[in-house]
């Protein structure tokens, strides 16, 4: 009984370090590698194993695989309470010292999901899934509320000047040039849920927006429709103008405009769900660049 207690004792021990154990590693690397159906199984068989009881760390990778996974229509309607059990979990996660600091600790992740959650509520709010929005909206205004924007707030950077625009409008075309010139313009105007004024822009309200008053073309208000709707572009042959369309794990849930390919990069201008209007090199931004799905265009030239 005595060798019993302290075999528990020292494995109590090991596991207390929870940083160092395989499995919780696993679900970190494979989150991070977007695996989330991955990770929601593997959190769930942990859960399961009484070994794990004494930390919350499966649980945290629960809810976070849970509000990712939510966002495929399907599978949210095979787990319908999946929302409200990921935001439980949380609540209760700022309710112990164990689980603040599993907070504290990954608060990339959380920015991360913050900023996929905003995005995921543009979607939501163009479907006209009102219930869903406002589960969303609960959780990124209370939950979330003391999670910093990192991922943009430190790689999005307002640009006023428009030199680099003028260096590579002589050599696209005048609706390309006329399309930079709008979105330029608006640098600064603030995101606003369902936006497509001045006033305030979501993202493809805003793609929507300088299109339409540049070239005249109508697009579909979503960014997926927007995506499917485009005419294809590889990399190589992106030129200011083109959209970059992201896709954050469920399908495709941002769009930004080509602001300039100089130096062997890309940067984008597009509304920020934290700043706005603004400009950011997508290959510099580790969040952007991990979500890049494609590029498109509606110009033939």
């Amino acid at each position: 009984m005595r060798i019993l207690l302290i075999s528990l004792l020292l494995l109590s021990f090991q596991l207390s370090s929870y940083a160092q154990i395989l499995e919780f590693d696993q679900l970190e690397m494979r989150y991070d590698q977007k695996q989330y159906k991955s990770v929601y199984r593997k959190a769930n068989r942990l859960l399961d194993n009484p070994v794990y009881d004494f930390s919350f760390v499966p649980r945290y990778y629960l809810a976070l695989s849970k509000l990712q996974l939510a966002q495929d229509d399907k599978w949210r309607r095979r787990n319908k309470y999946a929302i409200e059990e990921a935001q439980q979990t949380f609540k209760e996660l700022k309710q112990t010292h164990e689980g603040r600091e599993i907070l504290r600790a990954h608060q990339y992740e959380l920015s991360i999901l913050k900023s996929d959650l905003s995005q995921w509520m543009n979607e939501l709010s163009l479907d006209d899934d009102r219930q869903t929005f406002a589960l969303i909206e609960d959780i990124v205004e209370t939950i979330f509320t003391d999670v910093p924007d990192v991922a943009e707030m430190k790689e999005d950077h307002v640009v006023p000047e428009v030199d680099v625009v003028v260096e590579e409008v002589v050599s696209i075309s005048k609706q390309r040039a006329k399309i930079l010139e709008l979105s330029n313009d608006l640098l600064g105007v603030p995101y606003k849920w369902a936006g497509n004024t001045p006033k305030g822009f979501d993202c493809s309200g805003f793609t929507c927006y300088v299109t339409e008053k540049g070239t005249d073309k109508k697009l579909s208000r979503r960014a997926a429709d927007q995506y499917k709707n485009a005419i294809k572009v590889k990399r190589k042959n992106v030129q200011p103008g083109d959209f970059v369309f992201f896709d954050n794990g469920s399908g495709i849930s941002h769009v930004g405009i080509v602001y300039s390919t100089n130096n062997n990069s890309v940067q984008m201008i597009h509304a920020s769900t934290s700043v706005g209007i603004s400009i950011v090199d997508i290959y510099q931004s580790s969040y952007w660049k991990q979500r890049i799905a494609g590029f498109g265009t509606y110009f033939k030239d």
